[in-house]
């Protein structure tokens, strides 16, 4: 029995063991979303790189997009354009350049040239000019504390007619 339950183990340790090899078997690498930007919150104006890993000697396309849609085209700069397709070095790298000059939000997607594979995703934040900070408030209300005074004067008033009086009753 002892004999039977150990190469019933062995066998299903080695099945489960050797179940994934098939899987791995598979040469093609992964790029989904193998990509960085060098700043995700720019200011306006100022240019970041983005780079992507992809095959290698593939052409592979930026594509810029803002949001709200109601940001014009023109304040999208990718070397002069909106869109910009280059090829992957030997080590299967690419990088952009790209200058955003308005504020708002901005979807950046590369794809593989030959597949049409989404390779990379990135979501960038352009804020706008910083406003001029506000001063603080300082000081404070004087209305209640004039009040809290006024309030001790009269107060303070009617003890001294108060006392008087009681002293010209006792001279009397």
């Amino acid at each position: 029995m002892k004999t039977r339950r150990a190469i019933v183990t062995a066998a299903a340790v080695a099945g489960l063991v050797l179940a994934p090899t098939a899987a791995f078997g598979y040469g093609a690498d992964d790029y989904s979303n193998d990509g960085t930007v060098s700043d995700t919150t720019p200011a306006v104006g100022q240019a970041f790189t983005v780079t992507v890993k992809g095959p290698a000697n593939t052409p592979v396309t930026l594509t810029v997009t803002s949001n709200p849609a109601s940001l014009p085209d023109s304040t999208i700069t990718i070397a002069g354009t909106r869109s910009l397709t280059k090829t992957t070095d030997a080590a299967g790298d690419a990088v952009f350049t790209v200058t955003l000059a308005q504020s708002g939000t901005f979807t950046l997607v590369v794809t593989d040239g030959a597949s049409g594979a989404v390779l990379s995703t990135q979501a960038v934040t352009v804020a706008g000019a910083a406003a001029p900070a506000a001063l603080s408030s300082t000081g404070s209300n004087a209305l209640p504390i004039a009040a809290g005074a006024g309030a001790l004067l009269a107060v303070g008033a009617g003890a001294v007619v108060i006392a008087r009086r009681r002293a010209q009753a006792v001279r009397v």
